[in-house]
């Protein structure tokens, strides 16, 4: 089954059983932003995790099969999706910046997407404006000299 259609039937299995992201997060102990990129197919769940999830959503044995099988993460960005368009264009006004005063704090290196974690918010602003945080936190990890 390709990856396009086990995401649809996935995500159609989880909408029918009126279950948000967050639920599912719940119920298997993970963080909500984890869980959405491996019900997506960009991450995987242990077996267990995997069949927590099918119960959950009452997925056939393939479709929880594939919940734990190793992803191929190489989805290029949609350039006609607004809030993916929005994220690469903060990427592309700041990212010489960030690169700039990380190195000034942390020396030469990058940040890790591998040791990493992220998670997304809704907070209020000082105005009373619902706003969307996004916490990114990555291991820096050094250049090495040899």
């Amino acid at each position: 089954m390709e990856k396009d259609s086990i995401r649809s039937k996935i995500k159609a299995a989880r909408l029918k059983k009126k279950l948000k992201i967050a639920d599912v997060a719940k119920a298997i102990g993970k963080n909500p932003t984890f869980v959405a990129a491996a019900l997506n197919g960009n991450h995987r769940f242990t077996q267990v995790e995997a069949v927590k999830v099918g119960k959950l959503l009452g997925l056939d044995h393939e479709l929880v099969q594939s919940l734990s099988r190793f992803p191929v993460r190489a989805d290029l960005p949609n350039m006609t999706d607004p809030f993916k368009y929005r994220l690469l264009e903060i990427i592309g006004v700041y990212g010489d910046s960030l690169r700039e005063m990380a190195n000034e704090t942390f020396g030469d290196g990058i940040m890790s997407a591998i040791d990493f974690t992220m998670d997304m918010e809704k907070v209020t602003g000082s105005q009373g404006e619902t706003r969307c945080k996004i916490t990114l936190n990555g291991k820096w990890l050094e250049y090495k000299s040899f």
